[in-house]
């Protein structure tokens, strides 16, 4: 199955930063997106900040893996001066920042994985669980490993039975947990998990399950 998402990188990057991050952190990451290359004396500039607050935001950015970095080294300048005298100016280094789509969504599909991991650890006892087809006529059992295979209920939500019950009938029923003990909480962690695992970040459009 393959499924369409409307949401581009930037678009996560941004529900990211508004959720979890400042107001000055928001801004900078839009002026980030929008100049695709920008250096942090540009940012101040713009922002009328001191480089020193406008780092402590960027360097934020950048140990969150949300944004990348490039630094440049700019050699001395020779100059004349007025009394004709070569005159060397010191000099200095430039950080570019830049959003790096692929390096963004590898970071939070390891985030995610990590997360749901150590939930699902800390509820060891619920591991074997498994996804159970309501339906009479059908009563099919899934397996976690078994979730990339379903379809999804884009409008309800949770995943529909594929079971084919004659040669031209697929059985379309809403599945139910399997242990009647198995918390909703640990079932969408799970479901979670196994998407993350499926991601496939090198074309945000489409997702294959």
């Amino acid at each position: 199955m393959t499924l369409y998402s409307p949401f581009s990188p930037e678009d996560i990057l941004r529900v990211i930063v508004r959720a979890f991050f400042s107001d000055l952190h928001i801004i900078i990451v839009e002026l980030i997106l929008r100049d695709n290359y920008i250096t942090e004396y540009a940012i101040s500039t713009e922002l009328k900040l001191s480089l020193d607050r406008t780092r402590l935001v960027t360097n934020n950015l950048i140990n969150e893996k949300l944004v990348n970095f490039e630094e440049r080294l700019f050699k001395n300048l020779k100059t004349i001066d007025k009394l004709n005298k070569i005159v060397y100016k010191k000099g200095f280094k430039l950080r570019y920042l830049y959003f790096d789509k692929i390096s963004f969504i590898y970071t939070i599909k390891k985030k995610i994985k990590k997360v749901v991991t150590k939930c699902l650890w800390e509820n060891k006892n619920d591991l074997d669980s498994f996804l159970l087809c309501p339906r009479k006529i059908c009563k099919k059992v899934y397996k976690v490993q078994d979730i990339k295979n379903l379809t999804v209920d884009t409008e309800k939500g949770g995943f529909i039975c594929t079971n084919i019950l004659s040669f031209n009938t697929t059985c379309g029923s809403k599945l139910m947990s399997g242990k009647k003990n198995l918390s909703t909480k640990n079932i969408n962690l799970k479901i979670i998990k196994t998407l993350a695992d499926t991601i496939n970040f090198t074309n945000y459009k489409e997702i294959e399950l």
